[in-house]
């Protein structure tokens, strides 16, 4: 079930055109969106303590070409909390993501982008048997499958000399070895102290990012879902494999998701594209015109793709 509030942001603004809530899983889910409600459908998801609007610019940007959708994540924002440590993990959040793609798109697949943690949520969806049918492209910015990333981890483990020559490897990295400690620093940092880390841990040029008012109750869940979540995939990783296209925006310069972390994906994918850029962790606020055309070009040219394959 759906409610509509129509027109909350006027044309030619960073604000959404419609807003509307959705019944997820576990709770109503704040919905938001630009662009023509008959345009191709794009589902963005954002990362822990974020809102719907980390994604404003880049959905402006997209506007005219899709019908942008961004929605608050369980927990955060406008979104509904739900109750127990088992609300949190990856496929209830996964369940939400389906109901909002049904909402909005229930005769198409949607397109699906994520950032962060909402990337490890669209990898969780595009695994899921559903996806088939309801997603038609899946693009994770700074977010790798926890599951890939568990078994590459067991594969390293059992090869100690190549964790060592890995640990040393200032090209692997990019950032040399260091730059893993930093990592854990994503899930417990306030967000007002986001430039800062931009600008202490990677030497890179300070950006605004959207602040929510529900920070705070934002990051608390964040903490919630990566306990719910980060070990138990990584020690006990599941075979996760997908057909929908996957295209993988790695951040070169991203202190804090090491492109490394991206590499287990590639035998689990039937098809994979990898974008490499040199930039920062907070790629949505810092550099929305790339993510946008990067978005948009990957459509486009599976579009093409598509429309070129002979008919049976």
């Amino acid at each position: 079930m759906t409610e509509s509030f129509e027109s909350i942001g006027p044309r030619g603004t960073h604000l959404p055109r419609r807003a509307r809530r959705i019944r997820g899983a576990d709770g109503d889910l704040a919905v938001f969106e630009w662009g023509d409600p008959r345009g191709v459908p794009l589902v963005l998801m954002h990362g822990l303590s974020d809102t719907h609007l980390v994604w404003r610019e880049v959905a402006t940007l997209l506007a005219d070409d899709f019908r942008v959708v961004a929605y608050d994540a369980r927990g955060h924002g406008d979104s509904e909390t739900p109750s127990g440590a088992s609300a949190f993990r990856l496929d209830r959040m996964a369940d939400d993501l389906f109901a909002v793609v049904d909402a909005v798109s229930p005769n198409r697949p949607a397109h699906v982008c994520g950032h962060g943690w909402g990337a490890i949520q669209g990898w969780e969806a595009v695994c899921d048997p559903r996806a088939n049918t309801r997603i038609a492209s899946f693009t994770a910015i700074s977010g790798p499958n926890l599951d890939h990333l568990g078994a590459q981890l067991r594969e390293l483990a059992a090869r100690p000399h190549r964790i060592r020559r890995l640990a040393t490897d200032r090209k692997f990295w990019r950032h040399g070895a260091g730059s893993a400690r930093t990592a854990a620093l994503r899930v417990t940092y306030p967000p007002r102290v986001r430039t800062w880390l931009i600008e202490r841990l990677g030497g890179i040029p300070a950006a605004h990012a959207p602040i929510a008012p529900t920070w705070r109750a934002d990051l608390l869940t964040g903490a919630r879902i990566v306990h719910a979540n980060l070990v138990p995939r990584l020690v006990c990783p599941r075979p996760r494999s997908t057909a929908v296209p996957v295209q993988m925006v790695v951040d070169t310069t991203d202190v804090l998701v090491p492109p490394f972390l991206y590499y287990g994906s590639a035998r689990w994918v039937d098809r994979l594209w990898r974008c490499s850029i040199p930039a920062d962790h907070w790629l949505p606020s810092t550099d929305p015109l790339l993510v946008a055309e990067a978005v948009g070009n990957f459509v486009e040219d599976l579009a093409a793709a598509d429309s070129s394959m002979p008919r049976g």
